[in-house]
């Protein structure tokens, strides 16, 4: 099963802590992922600078045996960076240097790689919507993590072009119902909401399905707890599981990842 990390990536800084990560929900989600499915062939496509940063995730990547060789390293470039801070237990964004992120966009060489895979995963961190109908043109399917964007005004053509999908809210009210159903009615096969403590919501165009959250043995740090619910998700998707099966694993996977300090194993 091939699955890729297609987009945004950076390195987490925690400058008072003197504590840093290769990171961005591909990658985290990826990693988690192939935790749970040993038979996975993960790759990245993405861009990063000729810094210690890249470098820090080249290595990373090599580590775990993810193809890197679709990633544009940009000579005299930033990698793209977020400075974390912790309030408690639960991470902040307190500054973003996109850098070589800002003007990505994948080659010809890439968009033909991309359309090899089974399976990639993206997000709205970077300008990929207009690329999400040709990425999947020859099958590939596509897991699009909108985090809490829901009213980006990109959201329907997004939807229309990918096959799962996942939002975070504080709570579920109608108007979530409302958005998975139009979400599912536009294409979309299976829909996620995420609600922390709160647990998760799916929908597959028929039927709504929950799941309440797992307690955490020890909660940590909420930094890995969407993409690694997503990772749980996705290996329940790729073994032929039910709905129910595919969120209790989510659930699992996610009471694991905030329970340490890194959004995955290190």
């Amino acid at each position: 099963m091939r699955f890729a990390a297609v987009g945004f990536t950076c390195i987490d800084v925690y400058k008072n802590l003197n504590i840093s990560y290769p990171t961005g929900n591909g990658i985290d989600l990826m990693f988690n992922l192939m935790d749970l499915v040993p038979e996975l062939v993960p790759s990245v496509v993405t861009a990063i600078g000729d810094d210690a940063y890249g470098q820090s995730m080249l290595e990373a990547c090599q580590k775990r045996k993810v193809d890197t060789g679709h990633v544009t390293i940009v000579p005299g470039g930033q990698t793209a960076v977020i400075e974390m801070l912790l309030n408690g237990r639960d991470r902040v964004h307190h500054r973003a240097e996109k850098g070589v992120m800002i003007p990505y966009q994948p080659t010809g060489e890439d968009m033909d790689f991309i359309r090899t895979q089974d399976y990639i995963h993206t997000d709205l961190s970077w300008n990929v919507t207009g690329l999400l109908k040709d990425m999947r043109s020859k099958g590939t399917k596509i897991y699009f993590d909108f985090s809490k964007r829901y009213r980006h005004e990109d959201v329907p053509t997004i939807l229309k072009n990918i096959n799962y999908g996942i939002f975070s809210f504080e709570e579920e009210t109608e108007e979530v119902r409302e958005l998975l159903r139009m979400g599912c009615s536009m294409g979309a096969e299976v829909l996620l909401a995420t609600f922390g403590e709160g647990g998760s919501l799916a929908f597959d165009g028929t039927e709504f399905y929950r799941q309440p959250c797992i307690p955490a043995p020890k909660l940590v740090n909420t930094v890995g707890a969407g993409d690694s619910y997503g990772a749980g998700f996705m290996s329940g998707i790729l073994r032929g599981r039910s709905i129910p099966e595919c969120m209790l694993s989510g659930a699992k996977k996610a009471a694991e990842i905030v329970s340490i300090f890194e959004p995955y194993h290190v």
